[in-house]
């Protein structure tokens, strides 16, 4: 028996042994020549990496979205710039989410390709039918909108902080001839940005003006700005042609929004100078806003949730035991304070407040539609738990006044944002370790 192991050993030695001595017989060079085949680094971007593989997949997707819109190509170094910036861009933010621990659950995601099916008018699982006959990944799609998130979530933590508004800021938007006008025009623009530090040198603004004449001629002999955005602009929206998407003037940079104001369909604008450069903008179309009555309703709720130490199943028998009190000692406030674990409302006695039903959990606002004023619900499951909602009353409230404050807010705040979105993006980039692998 001893003697066959030994036996057995040995021709397994000698297989390895032929195997490696076949292996030596390979050259280094084409060794190498085989892996550098299958993939390499593109670029270095602080302690990540971006492969030619990735940029290869993200070029062949933008070249076919664009093909799609029958938008022009730009020329192949340019286009393949363009993308690699953004994508050292991406890198960086994904890597200061992953710093950060900024996570992206589950539950987020399948509400954000929920939203995305429900624009298209599908089901989600026709969506994911219909991006297989596009020969789309679905795996891949749920990937990139992750990473979207992340990267939304990081500019709103790195620019949020940064922007400031006070409610003298709003009260004098309110009372200014603009802040007045309720059906106020929305403006669809275009804009191409030509980089240019606050502290250019003569060459630099001279080559940066060089940029702008040759836009304006090109444009003026009939070249579509799309094209001159993908290959000129600096800014983030350059692939999709410069597209701002549609803003009131409010929701505009306070640089564009007297220039915008005055421009005519398709005409460009003279450019701009900012902190990131040259603006040159395209006013592509023109349309109206309206005002928003809503019905509300008042209610309350008491909420309990499983936990490490309470199971669902205990969690079930809780909010059970919950409603049976409801019924017999009828103090809703009282044992919301006692058993509630929504710290928003708990203390309150499980007051909401005036909502929308929309503003909820799509099962708590079912039961809350479907629940007349003065009733108790019995116990429901969301997803944040188990629920006794009663209804208090319900309006139809005019809620102009508070919609106009909100709206100024957020108006003032998508301005304030865009404005420092695009510092920020500028600083972070002069900021990371970028190292370049690839020729372009």
């Amino acid at each position: 028996m001893n003697n066959e192991i030994i036996k057995l050993n040995f021709q397994v030695k000698l297989l390895v042994f032929f195997i490696f001595s076949s292996l030596l017989l390979i050259s280094p060079q084409k060794i190498s020549a085989k892996i550098e085949l299958l993939d390499r680094i593109a670029v270095i971007v602080d302690s990540g990496i971006i492969m030619e593989s990735e940029l290869n997949k993200r070029t062949k997707e933008i070249i076919g979205r664009l093909r799609e819109t029958s938008t022009p190509l730009p020329p192949e170094k340019i286009l393949t710039e363009q993308i690699l910036e953004r994508m050292i861009i991406e890198e960086i933010q994904l890597q200061i989410g992953d710093k950060a621990g900024v996570r992206i659950s589950d539950a987020e995601l399948n509400e954000s390709l929920n939203a995305i099916a429900s624009q298209n008018s599908l089901s989600i699982d026709e969506f994911r039918k219909s991006l297989e006959g596009k020969n789309i990944s679905y795996r891949d799609l749920r990937e990139t909108i992750k990473k979207e998130m992340i990267i939304q979530r990081v500019q709103r933590g790195k620019v949020g902080a940064r922007v400031d508004i006070s409610e003298q800021e709003i009260e004098n938007f309110l009372n200014s001839e603009e802040g007045q006008v309720r059906l106020s025009e929305e403006y669809r623009i275009q804009q191409i940005l030509i980089p240019l530090k606050k502290n250019a040198s003569n060459k630099e603004k001279e080559t940066a003006e060089k940029k702008v004449t040759e836009i304006s001629t090109r444009y003026s002999d009939g070249e579509e700005f799309e094209k001159l955005a993908a290959i000129y602009s600096a800014d983030q929206s350059a692939l999709e042609g410069g597209e701002m998407g549609w803003k009131k003037l409010v929701e505009l940079p306070t640089l564009f929004e007297p220039i915008v104001k005055n421009l005519s369909l398709n005409s460009l604008s003279t450019p701009l100078r900012s902190g990131a450069g040259l603006h040159i903008l395209r006013l592509v179309e023109k349309r109206g806003d309206s005002i928003k009555f809503e019905d509300q309703t008042l209610a309350r709720h008491i909420l309990v949730k499983p936990s490490e130490i309470r199971t669902k199943k205990q969690t079930e028998q809780l909010i059970s035991t919950i409603s049976d009190q409801l019924k017999n000692e009828g103090d809703f406030s009282k044992l919301a304070k006692e058993f509630s674990e929504d710290p928003g409302s708990k203390m309150d006695g499980g007051n909401l407040g005036w909502n929308v039903s929309g503003v909820y959990d799509p099962v708590f606002a079912k039961i809350l539609d479907s629940t007349n004023i003065g009733e108790t619900s019995k116990p429901f499951e969301s997803s944040f738990g188990w629920h006794i909602l009663e209804v208090l009353d319900r309006r139809n409230e005019d809620v102009s006044d508070e919609v106009r404050k909100n709206r100024a807010f957020q108006l003032i705040y998508g301005r304030k944002y865009e404005e420092e979105l695009q510092r920020t993006l500028i600083e972070l980039r002069s900021e990371a370790y970028v190292d370049i692998k690839i020729s372009l």
